[in-house]
């Protein structure tokens, strides 16, 4: 009967260490599933392997889901098939008027300088924003892009409708670009990067010209964030340590990338440099503040249909 007992407790054991999955700690989930953009911090997180070494410990399982730009990112949050993602400053907004009601901001990216620009062919004779008076600016409809152009044109004292936007995706707006059909284009790194490279375009205004700062952001849905904000915590701390080993060592990440992305080698290069990576929590009020600004906008510019307050959409981790 002992050996009857023991052999049971033993086929019970193995059962729960290899044939029955482990069940994840409590204030976690089975699994997180994340949102990445080609040129966020969360690129170099994945292809380290780090995050899942620590969710690991926890039993929750990680997998990852790529989008072009923000708008579809935003759209798969809401419909419950990515939990956590970053975007830029457009997408929750138009989140929040009423295309994705469920998501909420639950953290931030550090302000946007460098990584973003409007640029012009090399032999284009624009020289400013002026010079695009009646001209063509691609950007993808909803993207960061959209406001960014929008802001700029403010803050050069022309109406929205002084410039033709050309709504379109990014290889879209590269072939349109280098065919003459638009004559600018708001595009971030590594595309901007890229696009200089490849054809020499020039830049006219970067994102940190803007008298506004513009952010990027981290989002989830209110219903993920309230549930397990242990494992957000967990996913941002290990996005901050990879982000200062990934900066402080830019030859070699760009190295690394290269070789994870597909993305060649001289383009990461310029790219990093500029790259605005990092993660913050909980969101100060100075961001918020720079947020309510960009929604104010899309609003007197009817990028969105009704006047938003950006805070009734925030959930603090702390």
């Amino acid at each position: 009967m002992m050996a009857f007992r023991f052999l049971k407790s033993l086929l019970a054991a193995v059962c729960l260490a290899v044939l029955c999955p482990a069940h994840a700690d409590e204030g976690y989930p089975a699994r997180i599933r994340i949102g990445i953009q080609k040129g966020d911090g969360l690129v170099a997180l994945r292809a380290s392997g780090k995050l899942e070494q620590a969710f690991a410990v926890h039993h929750v399982n990680v997998t990852w889901h790529e989008f072009v730009y923000g708008a579809p990112l935003v759209e798969a949050i809401n419909a419950g098939d990515v939990d956590v993602g970053t975007v830029g400053s457009t997408p929750p907004i138009m989140a929040q008027a009423g295309a994705a009601p469920a998501v909420v901001y639950v953290a931030y990216a550090p302000k946007l300088v460098k990584s973003y620009a409007i640029v012009v062919p090399k032999d284009s004779p624009v020289q400013n924003l002026h010079d695009l008076k009646g001209r063509k600016i691609a950007f993808a409809k909803g993207s960061q892009g959209h406001l960014f152009v929008l802001k700029a044109l403010q803050d050069a004292h022309m109406a929205p409708d002084s410039a033709q936007f050309a709504y379109l995706s990014y290889g879209d707006a590269r072939s349109a670009f280098e065919r003459g059909f638009v004559d600018a284009w708001a595009v971030p790194d590594p595309r901007y990067a890229d696009t200089e490279l490849s054809t020499g375009a020039r830049t006219i205004l970067t994102i940190g010209d803007l008298s506004v700062p513009q952010y990027g952001f981290y989002i989830s849905t209110r219903d993920f964030a309230q549930k397990y904000p242990a494992a957000l915590r967990l996913l941002f701390d290990e996005l901050g340590r990879q982000t200062r080993e990934n900066l402080a060592h830019p030859e070699d990440t760009a190295r690394f990338l290269s070789g994870n992305t597909g993305v060649p080698l001289q383009v990461w290069d310029r790219a990093i440099s500029r790259l605005e990576w990092g993660v913050g929590y909980p969101i100060p009020d100075e961001v918020l503040r720079a947020q309510q600004d960009s929604a104010n906008l899309a609003f007197d510019t009817k990028v969105i249909p009704r006047r938003i307050d950006v805070r009734q959409a925030v959930l603090q981790i702390k």
